[in-house]
């Protein structure tokens, strides 16, 4: 089975990707995900098929950019397929802004500049991330921009997903969601379980 994380970053995929991995599914290098940026900017889709061959559950880059689920989809129609999401859009952007602030030591109204010199995988990978997912507004944490992309990216995947049943929503706030999660994986559940938390922002 392939199970396929396809929430934006910071919607709680880190939570969902290690509930999923307690419930006994082999999880990837995630790392070596990130760096198949490249290949989905060049269109090198053999190199993430590749990637997919190596394990069961994938979350994060590559596989929360947009329009990367209609290439799994391809190849994986019968794969698992999770849209973690937020109580709401504005939610997902603080998170998001946040966290790089954060982890990236930015400034309150970061410019791409500065963006740019973040030394993550590479330099220069963070801006290349942000500007494939959410445009190239004149900054890079446009508010407008970055929840109009994930508001679009969600309903795409709803739409397209909306009567298949290897496709479920979930919000890792909320601990009914892990009995649903469960569930549609086929794994016994008990009523106290819940998500895990992890990098809450």
């Amino acid at each position: 089975m392939k199970i396929f994380c396809i929430g934006y970053n910071k919607t709680g995929t880190t939570s969902l990707y290690r509930a999923i991995e307690e419930l006994g599914f082999k999880g990837c290098n995630l790392r070596g995900g990130e760096n198949l940026l490249y290949s989905v900017k060049s269109n090198k889709w053999e190199n993430i098929y590749k990637f997919c061959s190596t394990s069961q559950l994938f979350k994060d880059i590559p596989f929360s950019l947009p329009n990367v689920w209609k290439k799994l989809y391809e190849m994986y129609p019968n794969a698992k397929f999770i849209l973690s999401e937020r109580d709401d859009a504005e939610q997902w952007f603080n998170s998001i802004k946040n966290f790089h602030k954060k982890g990236f030591g930015l400034s309150d109204d970061p410019t791409w500049k500065e963006v740019n010199s973040i030394d993550y995988v590479k330099q220069g990978f963070i801006a290349e991330y942000m500007k494939y997912t959410f445009g190239n507004p004149h900054k890079p944490y446009d508010k407008q921009s970055l929840i109009e992309s994930y508001e679009l990216h969600n309903s795409e995947i709803k739409k397209f997903f909306k009567d298949k049943e290897n496709f479920i929503t979930v919000n890792v706030s909320n601990d009914d969601d892990y009995q649903r999660l469960c569930k549609f994986l086929n794994k016994p559940v008990s009523k106290d379980s819940k998500f895990p938390h992890h990098k809450k922002t």
